[in-house]
């Protein structure tokens, strides 16, 4: 029924998800807005609904704007009805008959049991046209927001895994996102058990629960991002609020890479920063603010004033040089009669920074 792989040991850090008693799934979230958001103590965090945190975000994106919550929250209100009150008491016999073949917990089974309804009941599918490519420009917000992968049935690891986080939520589990390098997961922690949930692994029957160890050997991710709270660590709410920020400056940084445009490039920055205030730990988010910010460094300053991006890399050098394998980058002031400050950022910071995009 499912993918597991043993290990002698989980490497990722426990961190219990707080979950309300009661989440108001009905809430009228219509005068409410990202700033309300941010001034909330995490308890409060606790009981907004995912799916109204995540397409607050959402809507101050202009193409957006016109966005309603409401919808959205009546449909995952009937889907979480129907997998508590047909699903479970349909599938949990099977459990009962061999729950050896389910570590013998219930709530394992039951959270593939959501991804097998939501994969095989409600259609719910990986974008076929982004599977198996190296990158992907996400100029289309829908693609990384819940209002996208609930009107099309089809997402990507960004909004199918806050889908089962939203819909877990409606069900009292202790469910968060976790991150894997720069991409999201599902994970449940009680403080006692930990679960994984790759979302994105559908159309096979089954689902697909690694563990921490099988990350970090197959997948690559590091002891270091695991130490320092980036990965495989279930989000508090303030850190989950930050990675649906996060997503909105990958959009934002998007739309300008695909029209080569550092200007709507930089429009990012205080998304990033923003997101980076919620999840100051997040690698990748790192990565993506200090390359958008070194490209603000151009036009904030010339190349022979401290402050451009030439005199941060030689701040680099001089502190980190002589210690550290030599990355091949060298800072030397260019030719501006020959190359143009679009040219210069395309050459020395994203090339630099490329590694630390969001890919699939």
């Amino acid at each position: 029924m499912f993918t597991e792989y043993d290990c002698q040991s989980c490497r990722g850090v426990s961190s219990p998800v707080l979950v309300a008693k009661s989440i108001d799934c009905d809430r009228d979230y219509s005068g409410v807005t990202l700033g309300d958001l941010l001034a909330m103590r995490p308890e409060e965090l606790a009981g907004v609904d995912p799916l109204a945190s995540n397409l607050l975000v959402a809507r101050e994106i202009p193409s957006l704007a016109s966005l309603e919550i409401a919808p959205y929250q009546r449909i995952l209100n009937e889907w979480a009805d129907a997998f508590r009150t047909w699903c479970l008491p349909q599938w949990e016999p099977y459990f009962h008959e061999a729950p050896e073949d389910f570590r013998n917990d219930i709530d394992f089974f039951r959270f593939g049991m959501l991804f097998q309804f939501l994969d095989r009941e409600i259609g719910i599918a990986y974008r076929e046209d982004q599977t198996h490519v190296a990158s992907i420009l996400y100029t289309n917000p829908s693609d990384l927001f819940l209002n996208g992968v609930i009107d099309t049935r089809r997402g990507t690891c960004g909004n199918m895994a806050a889908l089962h986080v939203a819909i877990a939520w409606r069900l009292g589990w202790p469910v968060s996102l976790a991150c894997v390098n720069s991409h999201f997961i599902c994970r449940f922690d009680d403080g006692e058990r930990v679960f994984n949930l790759e979302t994105t692994d559908t159309g096979r029957g089954g689902w697909s629960a690694r563990t921490d160890q099988r990350y970090v050997d197959e997948v690559g991710v590091s002891l270091r991002a695991i130490e320092a709270g980036s990965d495989l660590k279930a989000l508090t709410h303030r850190e989950m609020l930050g990675a649906f920020i996060g997503l909105r400056a990958r959009h934002l940084k998007n739309v300008g890479e695909s029209r080569a445009n550092n200007q709507l490039m930089l429009q990012s920055e205080s998304d990033w920063l923003l997101a980076r205030w919620l999840f100051p730990a997040h690698r990748v988010m790192y990565r993506n603010q200090i390359g958008i910010s070194a490209l603000r460094g151009e036009y904030l300053f010339d190349f022979d004033e401290t402050g451009h991006p030439i005199s941060l890399g030689e701040f680099l050098l001089e502190t980190y040089g002589g210690t550290h394998v030599d990355s091949g980058l060298h800072f030397e002031e260019p030719d501006s009669s020959s190359v143009s400050p679009e040219i210069l950022d395309t050459m020395e910071i994203n090339e630099f920074f490329s590694h630390g995009r969001m890919e699939q």
